[in-house]
């Protein structure tokens, strides 16, 4: 029989559970997404459902995903995620046209469109969130899932429907731009020019600061930390966490720094895990470290251990991490002359900043 479901977001179903629901009908014989845009957050969460709802049969499944460069929302960073996600295939709606006219649409690019083929059934899941990790799962959505069957007994009027849903999609297919690596360089290097970066264009993941405290970063601040790539800052005295002896490896940071590292700005007890953190250092093997609001109203966050997949020590050493997809940073040590030319691309968009300690820091 058909199957229906239902999204209502923050609770008590979200978008994410619901679609977890459809992958586990049958066996997925194809996954297709169509959306407005795309955050690293967004692409973050929906990866890690859907690859661990699937198990080994995810890098088999045919994936294809069609978004937008309308109003410069949609994050690099999560664009060469997709790409980079097995048997994934991703193309733009209208792409030049959005290029050469400033991220600005001829059409807007709206839908937020689920379409996927399992051996039971086709399932369509249409909401109102866009694959941002509020749209998906924190944000206050609506939505509907229908399933109709591929065999027995149909609903006609349902399966014509589905048929029109499938058609619409392979239509909009056929007409969108292929993503490839030089379409991805012209459409960051509009991204990351610098106009963008100093006013970056709303998404659903940008939420209004209620930290009112004084020195608090405001909305417009984590917005910047939101789309940035780079983060620096003066790392100062770390604090000698492993012994007297030995070099520390936790690092306080400006309270809400860890918007740019893919968490909410939402306020949070003292002494709590905000999450995890991938981060390598030099290009090495990357590890998960923990990020946590301490009881000193900073972000504290854990650092590769000195002299064994960090350096030897981060005692007033300048750091600069760059995100290189969803979730995961590398980690590097800049001389000074470094910091200088960081804070001068920070200070271009307004990003860059100081700590009542003294210390600077940045995006970029």
């Amino acid at each position: 029989m058909s199957r229906a479901d239902y999204i209502a977001q923050p609770a008590p179903r979200t978008t994410l559970d619901a679609l977890q629901g459809i992958l586990q009908d049958g066996t997925v014989d194809s996954i297709d997404v169509a959306v407005a845009y795309v955050t690293s957050g967004g692409a973050y969460d929906l990866l890690n459902r859907v690859s661990q709802t699937l198990g080994n049969a995810w890098i088999s499944v045919p994936k294809r995903w069609i978004t937008s460069f309308d109003y410069c929302r949609t994050e690099p960073v999560a664009l060469a995620s997709l790409l980079k996600v097995p048997n994934s295939s991703v193309r733009i709606h209208d792409a030049q046209f959005c290029l050469d006219h400033g991220g600005a649409p001829k059409v807007p690019f709206h839908p937020k469109t689920f379409l996927v083929r399992t051996d039971l059934r086709d399932y369509a899941l249409a909401g109102s969130g866009n694959m941002s990790r509020s749209g998906l799962s924190r944000g206050v959505e609506a939505g509907l899932v229908v399933g109709v069957n591929r065999a027995g007994p149909t609903e006609p009027t349902a399966s014509a429907a589905m048929q029109s849903m499938r058609a619409w999609f392979s239509t909009t297919w056929n007409s969108a731009t292929r993503l490839t690596p030089t379409l991805l360089a012209n459409y960051s290097q509009l991204f990351e020019h610098k106009d963008n970066l100093k006013a970056p264009v709303p998404t659903e993941d940008d939420v209004a600061s209620t930290d009112t405290g004084r020195g608090a970063l405001s909305t417009k601040d984590l917005q910047r930390l939101r789309v940035c790539r780079h983060f620096w800052i003066d790392a100062g005295n770390i604090t000698k966490n492993r012994g007297p002896s030995l070099p520390g490896n936790q690092l306080m940071m400006k309270r809400l720094s860890r918007v740019f590292f893919g968490f909410a700005s939402t306020a949070a007890p003292e002494n709590t895990h905000i999450g995890d953190v991938e981060i390598s250092f030099n290009g090495g093997q990357g590890a998960p470290f923990s990020l946590t609001y301490s009881d000193n109203k900073m972000d504290k966050l854990v650092l590769p251990i000195p002299g064994a997949g960090g350096p030897l020590a981060y005692d007033n050493e300048y750091l600069l991490f760059r995100r290189t997809k969803p979730g995961v940073f590398e980690l590097t040590i800049g001389t000074k002359a470094a910091k200088a030319q960081w804070l001068k691309k920070s200070g271009a968009i307004d990003g860059a900043f100081r700590m009542a300690s003294g210390r600077e820091w940045g995006v970029f």
